[in-house]
């Protein structure tokens, strides 16, 4: 089967919905700081992670269709997706294209950024529907996007509140004053978007650059919360440094056209494609998988997202990027 087809096959029966409901990040709200859990250990391969009394500090070292295969496909094997528990043997016949490990460390390069106080602790939402949401940004720019309006939303709410005479217990501060962007490793994220509860639910989130440019594509209108769309051109290969054959999967349209123009100058753009990032995920650790071919994608981490990376590590100095166990709630 070719991996076109496979993709295809991936991103069958499932469609867009929901609008991307990132504006509730703009909602002003109670601070409130909460331990929500005993120690959750995120050891992945070599990377540390930290551990005392009030939570665990993440350390790190060192694919025209845009609908999924099936909600229990996703839900099932993304919930096999790098959780520390699972051990799939390297000789069970039911193994995956891959073990948990290897699409940890297909994963681990790619930065995704989240908004965190000054000690790491994740500013998390809590909706209309009571869920209190954390999410994970693919861009730096997303992330740094919806911190600033937070802050300037806070602030004129503050302001108004002020004008109306409103006691100031009651006005409170601005609880985006402390809050900084952070860098978390993306199969980090991954173990926690496979990890949430209904009180405590982690998502993925694109740009909305990106979403925009999913939907032109696939005709829908809207997006459904926590789905990634990936960009990529069929039969789009090349070899890396070390002679190894790639088949990218792109966060952005733009970086997906301009590798493209690179190895290929003159060359007139082919027609651009879409899968989903989980579902993807979830289709290489499926027991079964018989497609070798998966086994040469290779998600590209958008260009500006690694010196991002390193300027969140040098703000953060030396708090954690990211602390489970204690979490900050915003209404």
């Amino acid at each position: 089967m070719t991996l076109l087809k496979t993709l295809e096959t991936i991103t069958h029966n499932r469609h867009l919905q929901n609008a991307n409901k990132m504006k509730a990040f703009l909602a002003v709200g109670v601070l409130l700081s909460l331990l929500v859990a005993p120690c959750l250990a995120l050891t992945l391969g070599t990377k540390k992670s930290i551990c005392n009394e009030e939570g665990t500090g993440i350390i790190s070292s060192s694919r025209r269709k845009w609908i999924l295969q099936s909600i229990f496909i996703a839900s099932t094997y993304t919930s096999l997706l790098l959780n520390p528990k699972v051990v799939l043997a390297e000789d069970s016949p039911k193994q995956g294209l891959l073990s948990t490990t290897d699409v940890a460390e297909l994963l681990h390069p790619v930065p995704t950024f989240t908004i965190v106080d000054k000690r790491g602790i994740p500013f998390m939402v809590v909706g209309e529907d009571a869920k209190v949401t954390g999410y994970f940004f693919t861009t730096y720019g997303e992330a740094a996007r919806i911190l600033e309006v937070a802050k300037d939303s806070a602030n004129k709410a503050i302001a108004e509140a002020k004008a109306e005479g409103k006691p100031k217990e009651e006005i409170g501060t601005n609880p985006w004053t402390k809050a900084r962007v952070s860098s978390v490793p993306l199969d980090s994220a991954i173990t926690l978007v496979s990890k949430s509860t209904p009180g405590n639910i982690f998502r993925i989130a694109p740009a909305a650059d990106d979403i925009e440019d999913a939907l032109a594509i696939t005709g829908q209108e809207d997006l459904a919360e926590g789905k990634v769309p990936m960009f990529y051109y069929k039969d789009f290969t090349f070899e890396e440094g070390d002679g190894k054959k790639i088949s990218p999967l792109y966060f952005r349209k733009s970086e997906l056209e301009n590798d493209f123009k690179k190895r290929n100058p003159g060359v007139k753009l082919p027609t651009t494609e879409i899968t989903e990032l989980l579902s993807v995920l979830a289709e290489l650790v499926r027991p079964g998988g018989t497609d070798n071919e998966l086994k040469t994608l290779k998600i590209m981490t958008p260009v500006e997202s690694l010196e991002k990376k390193k300027l969140c590590d040098k703000i953060g100095g030396k708090e954690a990027p990211f602390f489970v166990g204690q979490r900050l709630l915003v209404l």
